[in-house]
């Protein structure tokens, strides 16, 4: 911008205010904290369970009370029967599982003030906000079974995989879509910096990130060979009372497992000198 333009732009300001002069549209930033599971082997949400998870952002601001983010996130999941000391049932069926996270999401965000970074009489410096948007996601449930780590799609631990049912012979989808939506609060620290704290959740549409969701199947429908010795039944079942009946219920379908994510973000918006509109 020439010096003269830049003196144009200092003399509408003046007359017409401080409203509309620097632009804070693009923001870049990351965030760490916290994934949490939630399903079948969480059912009593639980934060015994909560693993790491880290992200990076970017932001574009509409004005200051709408924006639109996109995102990727990355982290890990992890719940296990055993530590749920509230049921007998839960500890007697004794599963567990591990998955790394990886998220691509798009969401709409509202401020509930107008926020801006810079200080002025229209603004505020801070403010609550909500978003909901979508995102694809990666999992790969996996599980130790004397010390050797197995993943559990290849199983085929609920008979997904047996050759006896030729029309259903394939395991689940590792990548599945979720609508995000959560609430979180950001604060600016300067002209150019903000922190924000978010929680968020997921809606997914798939009952198998931990690899639990319907009955326990015929052992002769899980054939998983390992040096020559079929380990399927024993990663199937882990139950310490002999629970695992064929036919009875191993997890619910009903509902759909979810997992959440809670942390405190940076972010760096650049700002860019906006000559005031005149009408």
């Amino acid at each position: 911008m020439s010096k003269s333009l830049k003196i144009f732009c200092l003399l509408l300001t003046i007359y017409f205010g401080t409203k509309d002069v620097c632009a804070q549209e693009n923001e870049f930033g990351f965030w760490a904290g916290t994934s949490v599971f939630l399903g079948d082997l969480n059912p009593t949400v639980s934060f015994k369970n909560a693993r790491w998870a880290t992200g990076a952002f970017y932001r574009y601001n509409f004005n200051n009370r709408m924006a639109v983010r996109a995102q990727m996130n990355y982290g890990f999941l992890d719940a296990a029967d055993s530590r749920i000391k509230r049921f007998p049932y839960l500890q007697a069926r004794n599963l567990n599982f591990k998955s790394q996270l990886v998220e691509l999401a798009a969401t709409f965000e509202i401020n509930f003030f107008k926020y801006s970074l810079i200080k002025s009489r229209d603004t505020k410096q801070w403010t609550p906000y909500i978003f909901m948007g979508g995102s694809l996601f990666y999992y790969n449930p996996y599980t130790q079974l004397d010390g050797v780590k197995y993943k559990l799609e290849s199983v085929g631990t609920e008979g997904q995989k047996t050759a006896n049912r030729p029309t259903k012979n394939r395991g689940y989808d590792q990548y599945a879509f979720a609508i995000p939506y959560g609430i979180g609060v950001k604060v600016a620290l300067n002209n150019n910096w903000a922190i924000n704290v978010e929680a968020s959740s997921r809606i997914t549409f798939t009952d198998y990130i931990d690899d639990v969701s319907g009955v326990y199947a015929e052992p002769e429908d899980i054939n998983y060979f390992v040096n020559g010795v079929n380990v399927g039944p024993a990663l199937a079942d882990r139950s310490t009372a002999n629970i695992g009946i064929p036919g009875k219920q191993r997890g619910t379908s009903k509902d759909k497992d979810r997992f959440m994510f809670v942390g405190i973000g940076l972010t760096y918006t650049i700002n860019t000198i906006k000559c005031p509109k005149v009408l």
